[in-house]
């Protein structure tokens, strides 16, 4: 509701968006806006900055955001907040270059703030109260001040520590984990491919602007023009890439958008609905192949035990994966990642008749047994990936005291069977 909220006032020029901290987290707001006005001021610093940041983050295509703090100079209370803690918080920040949370609790602060609101109306003014400013220093406020500079300096020692030591020595463990997520997740190119062709499919059209895209799903099923929401506006000006500029809607893989295309592919895949422009199974001719090769959509489940003392957890975790092979079920072949990732951007060459390409999903189906075994391998030796990848993880945090075992739910559903066939004429009329 709020994402909606946003997007609609996105909509309007000028805009002026008024909100509490309920979206200091969470919400992103660059695209529309460029400037932060703090109309109170919280005794939590890094509560600003954490709504600076809606603004203030990648894709903001202004070169400059203003940030304001609104406060009232005859507005005790006010002044003490501004004294007490944001420009003890700045000046930290200015040494560090980071921020250091205040270390005290709430009561403590609040505590220190009313301390020193009280001292201050007993000495009457600004320039009076200078005279007693020592003995308002030994209370509380002292006390916070200084805890706040420890955790500066040990903020400070850490940061040196891990620099040197901690990051350095773990690089290729971070990188790697980091590629295997990227890969999983796809590039913006994944996205930008995956949108154009599902909307054209369904009657849609996309058409390049320079950097961006025009999106019109006017002539889309009204089924599809529900999920994605865009009744109201059915023609789109969009970007896969950041950053974006005026009334652009930035298309990320999690946008509701590309959530809602995904769903939609996959639901009417899975129910075989008239409209579907995938399938579960299907077979083609195409020139990317000499023999006949199958391609198998897996889903796995794993359940993964964590013990860490007395206490054990188990979780249900799932994964997908393409594999692949030349031959029959009887005689696979099996082949590489890269080449099965080849062949997801084939394209076919000549068009099979009905019967023949159910017969050759049925001839996968048939030697399912035969293949069987080779699945549950694959099953375990992700979940071994898996177990590994938690290792890693845990150890690269020094999280010690833990184990895990992970035990893979078998055989592996096929969610997807998909023959790829050489053209007629090569190899035995593309049957081996």
């Amino acid at each position: 509701a709020r994402e909606q909220r946003v997007i609609e006032l996105g909509k309007e020029s000028p805009r002026v968006l008024v909100c509490t901290d309920c979206l200091s987290e969470g919400i992103n707001l660059q695209q529309d806006f460029d400037a932060v006005m703090h109309y109170d001021l919280s005794w939590n610093p890094t509560r600003h900055e954490q709504r600076e940041g809606r603004v203030d983050r990648f894709g903001q295509e202004r070169k400059i955001v203003r940030t304001l703090t609104y406060y009232g100079i005859d507005n005790q209370i006010d002044g003490i907040v501004l004294d007490v803690l944001l420009r003890k918080h700045k000046k930290i920040r200015s040494s560090l270059g980071i921020s250091v949370p205040v270390p005290a609790d709430t009561n403590a602060v609040v505590e220190a703030i009313f301390e020193g609101l009280l001292l201050r109306e007993r000495a009457g003014s600004q320039q009076d109260l200078l005279p007693g400013l020592d003995e308002y220093l030994q209370g509380d406020l002292k006390k916070i001040h200084a805890e706040w500079d420890r955790a500066g300096d040990r903020e400070k020692r850490s940061r040196t520590m891990f620099s040197h030591e901690g990051i350095q020595a773990r690089v290729d463990e971070v990188a790697k984990e980091l590629n295997a997520a990227r890969a999983a997740v796809g590039s913006h190119t994944d996205v930008t491919r995956f949108t154009a062709e599902a909307v054209s499919a369904y009657g849609g059209i996309i058409l390049p602007r320079r950097h961006e895209f025009e999106l019109d799903l006017s002539d889309a099923p009204l089924a599809l023009r529900d999920v994605l929401g865009v009744h109201d506006k059915p023609k789109l000006n969009v970007a896969f890439d950041l950053p974006t500029s005026g009334d652009t809607v930035y298309l990320s893989r999690t946008h509701p958008i590309v959530e809602g295309l995904a769903s939609y592919v996959l639901t009417s895949a899975l129910d075989d609905s008239e409209d579907a422009i995938a399938r579960r199974c299907g077979a083609i001719r195409t020139d990317a192949v000499g023999r006949r090769t199958t391609l198998l959509l897996l889903r796995y489940r794993f359940h993964l035990r964590v013990i860490q003392g007395s206490t054990e957890r188990e979780l249900l975790a799932e994964d997908s994966e393409i594999i692949g092979f030349r031959g029959s079920p009887q005689n696979a072949e099996w082949i590489s990642a890269q080449e099965v990732e080849a062949l997801l951007s084939a394209s076919p060459c000549e068009n099979i008749p009905g019967e023949l390409r159910s017969a050759f999903v049925r001839r996968v189906i048939d030697g399912y047994d035969a293949i069987k075994e080779q699945l549950n391998a694959r099953a375990r030796a992700r979940g071994e990936a898996l177990l590994d990848a938690h290792r890693r993880v845990r150890t690269a945090a020094r999280w010690k005291g833990v184990r895990y075992s992970v035990h893979p739910e078998l055989p592996p559903d096929v969610l997807g069977i998909y023959v790829y066939l050489p053209p007629t004429g090569k190899g035995v009329n593309g049957a081996d």
